[in-house]
């Protein structure tokens, strides 16, 4: 599977999602975040917002900058007294968390649908809409559904309910991008690629209770076991083997039993979703939400106007200063769980020498790049992994510090030499690279002048194709671009949301990498069930792609939501963003 609230390989633009601190993770895998806020919040008002959110930020890592003046909130946001707009980059109109592939809209399914299992605010797991228990010889997950969770239709959620996520996703016609196989239910195989009609290990105990029975223990059995609660009888009534078409119909329209209902969607401006009153945690003390698309760059812009409540901004000294300076903005900053990158399409023959994309790495400033975008809230970053994680270990690994010079020798023993003209050229062919980005874009207006700058200085032409969001993602996605700038937000656990990106065919490897050893490692990885036991295996992991280089890893950053302090309530961590909980928030009276 991939993960949200597991979060797994999320691809987003980096504007949107990710960002780190420049700490490093403490021994016992926790962030520090050695970076340090100048202006805290120091009037009444701070005093009492403060208050407000009762949450300990601290504990997890995240940095509350409270706003020191609310009073100085726009007109157009105070005269809101029943809505709360959150500012996005865009959606896909994908509203089915088991097709979506997108963090925009994942921010809205997290509204609108329940799990039965939850990520807590350290990333460990939790019961969701479900409690559920493990038996001794950690082979048998026991599910059952708690009391009060209901569709929006009022009709009552149920095991089969459940049972029909699971099957969806061990449909052979399934081709969303999780892996249900790593979940090692016990009989998929058969459904998935045999003749079997049934999943032996998926069995309806009563109306509340599902039992999954799975072949071997694995320490990220539960986060793979995550699925949300959807609705049989709307998506697909008696749900058969190759009904997928029928579900994909309803992606556009979603039924869910979470805080929101759904409402309107507008492509390309926004999303409308309204309080479920029978949410079985309690009715959302907002009315209304509203997802509103902003401008790549404009999220603090608008926030700071009054047309959206709450976005995640670049991180940047800059932007530190103008929230903090309106008086009225509510700075939560922590470190991402995730990082950015160049994707490549490694099947490309330019690319399929690892000399050529070490090469690529070396004659690429990183470091120039993360300091003039972020400053002191990213750092440079050499393996696919957040310091957040448990897993995170860079021990040994390349720094591919930038040097022409032996980037130069390497193309050079790739077989691409200078011709007389100065530029690299094999077998008749010359290396140029087409770069697709965003722009405007906080990253890529940086990133794209000097790897021009760079890669021209090695006899390398790079020509630029600017998309939008929708485009590039579809074509990321379909492995029709050559080299592009993203960005990947993580899961808890590493295998939930690595595997899926760096095993040979995986769901969400979109640059045709493969390395038997890798693929290897990481099925010995969801083997073990301690983390101890774990660890030297992903650090192997970790040593391999640092060497291989599926994509460039350029920055790991610091996430940065800046907020109307109208709004109190919110709860935000690494691992959890504050969707899960949205329903818990108020508008200051």
């Amino acid at each position: 599977m991939k993960s949200r609230v597991w979060f797994t390989a999320i691809i987003l633009t980096a504007a949107m999602a990710l960002t780190a601190c420049s700490g490093k993770a403490s021994d016992d895998g926790k962030a520090q975040d050695v970076t340090k806020d100048s202006a805290a919040g120091t009037s009444s008002t701070a005093d009492v917002n403060s208050s407000l959110n009762s949450f300990d930020f601290k504990k997890f890592g995240v940095s509350y900058v409270p706003a020191a003046d609310i009073s100085k909130s726009p007109k157009i946001a105070m005269d809101r007294k029943d809505s709360l707009v959150v500012g996005i980059s865009d959606s896909t109109g994908i509203f089915n968390y088991l097709y979506g592939d997108n963090a925009y809209d994942w921010y809205a399914l997290y509204t609108m649908f329940d799990f039965n299992v939850d990520v807590d605010y350290d990333g460990k797991p939790l019961a969701g809409a479900t409690d559920y228990k493990v038996s001794e010889d950690g082979l048998v997950y026991t599910f059952t559904l708690k009391d009060g969770v209901k569709f929006w239709d009022g009709n009552s959620a149920t095991a089969k309910d459940l049972e029909f996520a699971y099957y969806l996703l061990a449909d052979p016609k399934y081709d969303g991008p999780q892996d249900i196989s790593k979940a090692f239910i016990k009989g998929v195989d058969a459904y998935k690629n045999g003749s079997a009609e049934s999943i032996e290990g998926i069995k309806v105990l009563n109306d509340k209770t599902l039992e999954i029975t799975t072949d071997k223990k694995s320490g990220a059995a539960i986060y793979n076991l995550q699925i949300p609660i959807m609705e049989e009888s709307y998506y697909c009534t008696d749900f058969k083997k190759g009904d997928t078409a029928r579900v994909k119909e309803k992606n556009g329209s979603p039924m869910g039993t979470g805080q929101y209902k759904f409402v309107e969607y507008k492509p390309g401006q926004e999303l409308k979703l309204a309080a479920n009153e029978n949410y079985y945690k309690g009715v959302p003390k907002i009315k209304n939400l509203v997802f509103s698309v902003t401008p790549q760059g404009q999220e603090l812009q608008r926030v700071l106007a009054g047309e959206t409540d709450i976005d995640m901004a670049d991180v940047s000294p800059d932007n530190m200063k103008a929230a903090q300076t309106a008086g009225f903005i509510d700075i939560y900053r922590f470190p991402t769980n995730g990082y950015g990158y160049v994707g490549l399409n490694d099947d490309n023959p330019k690319f399929r020498d690892v000399k050529v994309r070490q090469a690529l790495m070396y004659a690429l400033n990183r470091t120039d790049v993360v300091d003039k975008v972020y400053g002191e809230y990213a750092r440079v970053v050499n393996i696919p992994e957040s310091n957040v994680s448990w897993a995170y270990d860079d021990q040994g690994v390349d720094t591919y510090d930038f040097n022409l010079e032996k980037a130069g020798r390497l193309l050079d023993e790739a077989g691409w030499q200078l011709n007389s003209d100065g530029k690299r050229e094999k077998d008749g062919k010359l290396f140029t690279i087409k770069f697709s980005c965003m722009s405007p874009h906080a990253v890529t207006d940086i990133l794209v002048p000097v790897m021009k700058d760079d890669y021209s200085k090695l006899g390398i032409d790079v020509t630029v194709e600017n998309l939008d969001w929708p485009t590039l993602y579809e074509k990321a996605t379909n492995k029709q671009l050559e080299a592009y700038f993203m960005a990947a937000g993580l899961t808890p656990d590493p295998d939930t949301s690595q595997a899926t990106v760096f095993k040979t065919n995986g769901p969400q490897n979109y640059y045709n990498y493969s390395n038997p050893e890798i693929d290897s490692l990481y099925d010995q990885g969801i083997s073990q069930v301690d983390i101890e036991s774990r660890k030297p295996i992903y650090k192997k992991i970790y040593k391999i792609l640092n060497n291989d280089l599926p994509i460039l890893y350029v920055y790991q950053r610091s996430d940065m939501w800046v907020s109307n302090a109208r709004v109190r309530g919110y709860e935000i961590s690494s691992f959890k963003e504050f969707f899960h909980n949205i329903y818990k928030c108020e508008i200051t009276k």
